[in-house]
């Protein structure tokens, strides 16, 4: 049965689930509010004018929402990500991952509240600290190895002898190649 309204034009919405993206993205608004939608959605590496387009429409019409979560849980971060010994400033405890703790009343100093849920939170074991130092030192070394190569393959001097260096390996694939024999002619 037709309808009574003619429908024209593209139809609404993608179908494309963004909420991951537009919570990183409300997450980057929250931690520094002076960025601009638009800039937030270019550095979390999307560089497609439509995809842009779409997450900050999908943004403005879910803002308000999507900035009191991210500001809720920026602040149960920052709350929970007191270092320990031998814990990089840049990480999280291991044991603040998953836990929620309810916001206190306001009467409380922040550094009782601050006591209270690093006394809250299960203590990681030794091992697992030792571990996670480890593979964080691990992860920070390869990074180090990948900007270091990057650095060295675009000098000059570099990359004039890679070229040569396939150059000589297409002349030796070239010349080692086994080639047909030639059939014989008949007269």
């Amino acid at each position: 049965m037709p309808t009574t309204n003619a429908r024209y034009g593209r139809p609404k919405g993608s179908g494309v689930d963004d909420s991951r993206q537009l919570a990183s993205l409300a997450a980057l608004l929250a931690s520094n509010p002076a960025l601009k939608p638009t800039t937030a959605i270019r550095s979390l590496g999307v560089e497609d004018p439509s995809v842009i387009r779409r997450l900050r429409d999908k943004f403005r019409m879910d803002q308000a929402k999507l900035m009191a979560d991210a500001r809720r849980s920026f602040r149960i971060d920052r709350s929970l990500a007191r270092p320990g010994p031998m814990q990089p400033t840049s990480r999280r405890p291991l044991a603040s991952v998953g836990t929620h703790i309810p916001a206190a009343p306001m009467a409380m100093p922040p550094e009782t509240i601050a006591a209270e849920a690093a006394n809250a939170l299960p203590q990681p074991p030794l091992l697992a600290t030792w571990c996670d130092l480890g593979l964080w030192t691990v992860g920070a070394a390869i990074e180090q190895q990948r900007v270091l190569t990057q650095h060295w393959l675009r000098l000059p001097a570099v990359e004039i002898a890679m070229r040569g260096q396939l150059a000589i390996g297409a002349f030796v694939v070239a010349a080692c190649t086994p080639r047909k024999p030639l059939k014989p002619r008949i007269h």
